[in-house]
């Protein structure tokens, strides 16, 4: 239940695309924090990420990472898979908030579920480096 928490705390919030990273190479929480590090230095306009790590179906040895982003700009897919060393499988605009925070949440509270909401507008306001 602590799912549907999240996606309703989330829901609060106005998110402009998903997307969803892979890596050929095995991930672990570090992995996917540097990769939000790069998404902020190569986009300066995106200024709030939520992202859960989650296993594949079938494959408990890989995963994948769903994202929600909100940007003051426009991102086309191919301008964000060129800037980033990851893989950025699907990218889409967020047009039902709510469906979408459902979807991103459905595994939080599961055993080895890493997640976090990065703001990086409070980041800066706090002089603190992320």
């Amino acid at each position: 239940m602590v799912n549907h928490h999240y996606a309703k705390w989330l829901n609060s919030y106005q998110w402009d695309y998903f997307a969803t990273f892979r890596s050929p190479y095995k991930t672990n929480y570090m992995t996917v924090r540097n990769w939000m590090k790069q998404i902020s230095s190569k986009h300066p306009y995106v200024y709030k990420i939520f992202y859960v790590t989650e296993w594949d179906k079938g494959d408990y040895r890989n995963s994948h990472t769903h994202s929600l982003i909100a940007s003051n700009k426009d991102i086309t897919y191919k301008e964000f898979n060129n800037s980033v060393s990851f893989a950025v499988g699907d990218w889409q605009s967020v047009y039902d908030n709510q469906k979408i925070t459902s979807y991103v949440t459905k595994f939080i509270g599961r055993k080895d579920i890493n997640y976090d909401l990065i703001d990086f507008y409070l980041d800066i306001k706090n002089h603190q480096k992320y």
